[in-house]
């Protein structure tokens, strides 16, 4: 194999690897940095840069830990974005829903509940914050947490069970 052939096996499995990371991860960062930013667009172009970076990696130097790598640097471009912009922006993707009355008033009330609850996990230290986003809104395991996060898996359990409980107590005393 000559030098040439070799650079274009490389070549094709990092574009192979890279393709393969895209259809399993996208959908889960996308969830996940709409959580941080409360953007659809916002957050599908911070996965976008997402894995323009993953394209810089060897895949080799991710092995295993390709997961934790996306959703750390997911996070970092969310925070960045938000930093950059300085606002925090709402859904206003139940607009349309306000045509009739009937419509109109479920879409306020579930627009309510939605805007309390992310109240509520937005108060929580961000340390709870993150592993509540990586958890619901991605889906991850604790173990694919532990690994984003930097944290042992008995933390993430011990932030996830102290944070559940937090907002159960906030959210029964609103009900109240």
């Amino acid at each position: 194999m000559t030098e040439s052939d070799a650079h274009n096996q490389q070549h094709w499995d990092r574009q192979g690897w890279v393709r393969e990371m895209v259809r399993q991860h996208q959908s889960p960062l996308i969830r996940y940095a709409r959580s941080i930013v409360k953007d659809e667009h916002a957050a599908r172009d911070i996965v976008q840069e997402t894995f323009l970076s993953l394209c810089k990696q060897a895949p080799g130097d991710l092995a295993g830990h390709e997961v934790a790598w996306l959703f750390r640097v997911c996070h970092n471009n969310a925070l960045n974005r938000l930093r950059k912009e300085r606002r925090m922006s709402h859904n206003s993707e139940h607009m349309g829903a306000l045509e009739s009355p009937e419509n109109a008033t479920k879409a306020v009330e579930n627009a309510q509940d939605n805007e309390a609850v992310v109240r509520l996990i937005d108060q929580l230290p961000s340390n709870q914050q993150k592993v509540i986003r990586l958890r619901f809104h991605s889906g991850l395991a604790y173990r694919e947490i532990s690994e984003a996060t930097g944290l042992t898996v008995s933390n993430v359990g011990y932030l996830l069970h102290t944070a559940l409980g937090k907002l159960r107590q906030q959210m029964q005393q609103l009900d109240a």
